[in-house]
């Protein structure tokens, strides 16, 4: 089958473990003829940037097309539409199945021009938007923009045939803002990817980062860590360790100038033990040297990881969040203080509950959180398994 991904919305890197990496990555490992168009923007260091337009293979066979947003006569027309012009290499590429990315650019209509001359075509949308990432105010400049994106949608609604949100309360948010019928959403979730966790070599890894860092078998060690700031509530993590007997905490990541203070007071307790930033690549090592894996604010697709890494995790609660649990791998903690953190981990610091958590992450169940599953799913469709 001819596969072609078009992400009109996103900056996009080679080889980074994104949702537009992953999924054409495992359609290609399925056995299709996969493409990706994308935009010429780019992550580099901390800023996007412009790179040149180009036609290239990735090493993994995946075809890469980057084109440039259509210029308008005014920037803010060029930044409302968000239109990269896609049908001609629509039409030069013959694709029985499409993945569109996100609900909001205009290039939505030569997808659609293009699905009218060509009905076998499946077309699929995702939505990764929520409240919080989302314009769900009622400025006037953001409810004409949600008007837009609302017509938009109402005029391609009818030739797509799913709408997935990445998370369940993305998928409400796909029916809430982008006026998407109910009976064609569902939830595609996000994950690991499947080559780069080392699955075989768990319990070697494991035994690798606690002698680094001289943490012992009977010492309950917590892992979290991610883009640090206030919202992530990792300060309040860190401070419910601190006065824990026999609990460690591993803390990774980069910390933001809004916490900054507060978390470096928190270091001074020897319970706690920050590493720094660590490569994406190695997020799964420190996953696997967890007893318990623990996020206490807002959602991050290390959630998904953490997951797929089969450790037992807790999380905060967030009303349509609940995909994080399959089966009984994680529990979740609704009021978020100290000491209602210090009562969870007493709850699960090697009880009955806590192994049956871990049998729970270390069965199949979690097998849900692999791309090579997730990437079979977002085919349902077409037929195809």
């Amino acid at each position: 089958m001819k596969i072609v991904h078009v992400a009109p919305n996103a900056p996009y890197n080679d080889y980074w473990g994104y949702q537009e990496n992953l999924l054409p990555k495992y359609h290609k490992k399925l056995g299709h003829d996969v493409t990706l168009i994308i935009t010429n923007k780019t992550h580099k260091d901390s800023s996007i940037v412009d790179v040149p337009c180009a036609d290239y293979i990735l090493n993994d066979g995946i075809r890469i097309i980057r084109r440039a947003y259509k210029q308008y006569r005014f920037p803010k027309v060029t930044n409302f539409l968000t239109y990269i012009p896609v049908y001609d290499l629509l039409e030069e590429l013959k694709p029985d199945f499409i993945f569109y990315h996100g609900l909001i650019s205009y290039s939505i209509f030569d997808v659609i021009k293009y699905k009218k001359r060509h009905s076998n075509c499946v077309i699929v949308e995702d939505n990764h938007l929520d409240y919080n990432i989302g314009n769900s105010s009622d400025t006037l400049k953001l409810k004409i923009i949600r008007l837009w994106r609302r017509f938009i949608n109402m005029c391609s609604i009818e030739y797509v045939s799913k709408v997935y949100g990445v998370t369940p309360w993305r998928k409400t948010y796909a029916e809430d803002y982008f006026k998407i019928p109910e009976s064609k959403t569902d939830v595609l979730i996000m994950g690991a990817d499947d080559e780069k966790m080392n699955l075989d070599k768990k319990d070697e890894l494991r035994k690798s980062i606690r002698k680094q860092y001289d943490i012992h078998d009977d010492e309950f060690l917590i892992v979290t860590g991610g883009k640090i700031d206030q919202k992530k509530n990792i300060d309040s993590l860190m401070e419910a360790c601190a006065g824990l007997e026999k609990v460690k905490l591993l803390v990774f990541g980069s910390v933001g100038d809004d916490i900054k203070t507060r978390f470096e007071s928190l270091l001074e307790n020897e319970n706690i033990i920050y590493i720094g930033w660590i490569s994406a690549d190695n997020v799964y090592e420190y996953f696997y040297a967890a007893d318990l894996v623990f996020f206490p604010g807002q959602h991050s697709v290390l959630w998904e990881q953490a997951c797929a890494s089969k450790v037992p995790c807790v999380f905060k609660k967030w009303d349509g969040m609940e995909h994080v649990n399959n089966g009984g791998n994680s529990d979740f903690i609704v009021s978020l203080t100290v000491e209602n953190i210090q009562n969870k981990i007493k709850e699960l610091h090697f009880t009955d509950s806590y192994y049956e958590m871990k049998k729970a992450a270390e069965s199949e169940k979690t097998d849900i959180y692999l791309y090579s599953n997730i990437a079979k799913k977002s085919l349902e469709e077409t037929g195809t398994k």
